[in-house]
């Protein structure tokens, strides 16, 4: 995954889909973001909303990370109008900063198509179990 985007329309957009807008959800467990990169666009997901805006996209993908976390990260690049952000086996690399994925909370889905909407996925639906005929063991006239 890489792509180049604009700085401040990413903190924008960002700002308007996160979900740790609290104290007690900006933590090591913030909610994920899903940034999935297509054809010459970025779409950035919370857990409700998503924002999609223009992107120059040379290798398509999504990755979950934490919203916390990668929002300061981005506002250390204060003079920056753009940023570029790639996705390698060691871990996205954007600017001079590493984030590798053995700490950083982060998935990676090389094929957006096979990609879940968020992250952790939801469980699936717990079958139901058909109520008993008889509930007592010898049947009562």
């Amino acid at each position: 995954m890489f792509f180049v985007v604009d700085k401040p329309r990413l903190q924008r957009m960002i700002s308007i889909v996160r979900e740790d807008k609290t104290k007690s959800k900006q933590s090591v467990n913030a909610p994920f973001l899903r940034l999935k990169a297509t054809e010459n666009e970025l779409t950035v997901s919370g857990g409700r909303l998503s924002a999609t805006f223009p992107a120059t996209v040379y290798e398509k993908g999504v990755l979950f990370l934490r919203s916390t976390t990668f929002r300061r990260l981005i506002w250390t690049f204060r003079d920056e109008k753009f940023l570029s952000f790639q996705v390698t086996k060691e871990g996205l690399r954007f600017g001079n900063v590493l984030m590798p994925f053995d700490g950083s909370d982060m998935v990676l889905y090389s094929n957006p198509d096979i990609a879940p909407e968020s992250w952790p996925p939801p469980l699936p639906e717990a079958e139901q179990i058909p109520p008993k005929k008889n509930p007592t063991l010898f049947e009562m006239d």
